[in-house]
């Protein structure tokens, strides 16, 4: 049945703006001695949802897998999907802040609920476990920033990931990073080591193989998808080019299926306006609203409820 929607004021939201580095310093081997590999270069996509451009300074990485540690030449990567690591200070504070839900004092308990609602998915799984909180006032509060959060960060975002993801040309490699961070090259700060708490997923080497072989072209919209929620699909498409008018798209971050992927795609910054890329996307469920923004571009409009569920990029 088809949806009658009203005119929303799309809000504008802070743009995530990709970070370029400086190439290397290009200084020779030694005579006699093998000329050393240039870095390897990656597309880093952070918690917030920022995009870093880095260089990738190890020679390999090490993944603990129930087999034993594997040594994966960083050359041969093509995406890592980061596990869920929440810093113990991190982890230590949301505990104390969803203890401060039931305070007597009204402003200490309006703080922390603030508070909570900034840490996202990282105070997550613990206000969930806090709905069924002895303290009504505590599960109350804490059941109110689980909706808040639903509606404002990606599902997928929610989900905690046990195991890194480890993918090559011809592999997929599922354990845990050794180490607490990469070491990286950038442009404004030298080097730096990246740490692997603040960071979603990372992209080197141009789309995966594996994408790019199960890529058929994207269709207008995603409504031939409804209730298949946690299907995914890869698509080959060429990003709408912004035209100063709102796009045929409503949500951020979260679209509704019958908005259009080619302009969703530039929105969420899977591809460039007017260049061909090969996204993948997942249909989740939908969240009580669909907030509208602008980003890349587009303006996406804002709607309420869509039953038949909503669609999101997955990283890669």
């Amino acid at each position: 049945m088809p949806l009658v929607r009203h005119a929303a004021r799309a809000a504008p939201v802070a743009l995530a703006t990709a970070v370029l580095f400086a190439p290397g310093s290009g200084a020779s081997a030694p005579t006699g001695q093998p000329t050393p590999k240039p870095p390897a270069e990656a597309e880093v996509r952070c918690l917030d949802d920022s995009v870093l451009k880095v260089k990738l300074l190890d020679e390999k990485v090490e993944l603990v897998t129930r087999y034993g540690p594997v040594q994966i030449p960083v050359a041969d990567l093509r995406r890592i999907e980061f596990a869920t690591r929440t810093p113990a200070d991190i982890a230590e504070r949301v505990t104390v802040l969803i203890g401060h839900l039931g305070h007597p004092d009204y402003d200490a308990r309006e703080k922390a609920t603030a508070e909570l609602r900034g840490y996202r998915e990282r105070a997550y799984q613990p206000l969930l476990k806090a709905v069924k909180h002895a303290d009504p006032e505590v599960g109350r509060r804490a059941e109110e920033a689980v909706r808040f959060l639903q509606q404002r960060v990606p599902p997928g975002h929610l989900e905690v990931r046990e195991q890194d993801v480890v993918v090559t040309d011809d592999m997929k490699l599922t354990g845990r990073l050794s180490g607490a961070g990469l070491r990286v090259l950038t442009g404004p700060f030298g080097e730096q080591t990246l740490k692997l708490s603040d960071v979603r997923s990372l992209k080197a080497g141009g789309a995966v193989a594996e994408d790019v072989a199960a890529a058929v072209p994207a269709p207008g919209n995603l409504v031939a998808y409804q209730n298949q929620f946690g299907k995914e699909l890869v698509f080959t498409v060429v990003g709408a080019t912004p035209n100063g008018q709102p796009a045929a798209i409503w949500g951020t971050g979260v679209y509704t299926l019958d908005s259009a992927v080619a302009a969703a795609a530039v929105h969420a910054g899977a591809v460039p306006p007017g260049q061909p890329g090969v996204v993948r996307v997942r249909v989740v469920a939908p969240p009580p609203q669909f907030a509208g923004s602008t980003q890349n571009g587009l303006t996406s409009s804002a709607y309420g409820a869509y039953p038949g569920g909503g669609y999101e990029f997955v990283r890669r």
